[in-house]
């Protein structure tokens, strides 16, 4: 039998760089397996790949999780 991970919440701020439990949490999903499965498809690839570390950028979910209504038109990052 398969158990499924909850996700974490953390009490205070979210940080920059998440594990799957915390982005899991972050998108809401009921458990990290479900965030998983749809990673490469909902969700984005983590962008930190290190043996078996992985992490997702919170600026990578963000624009997987926002509405397209709402997404800036242009990365205003990227001009700086």
């Amino acid at each position: 039998m398969s158990k499924n991970r909850p996700p974490i919440i953390p009490a205070g701020a979210w940080p920059r760089r998440m594990t799957a439990d915390l982005a899991a949490g972050y998108c809401g999903e009921s458990s990290v397996e479900a965030f998983l499965k749809r990673v490469g498809t909902d969700y984005p690839q983590p962008r930190v790949c290190e043996g078996r570390r992985r992490l997702w950028l919170k600026d990578d979910l963000d624009r997987a999780i926002l509405p397209p209504e709402l997404a800036p038109a242009t990365d205003i990052a990227a001009d700086l």
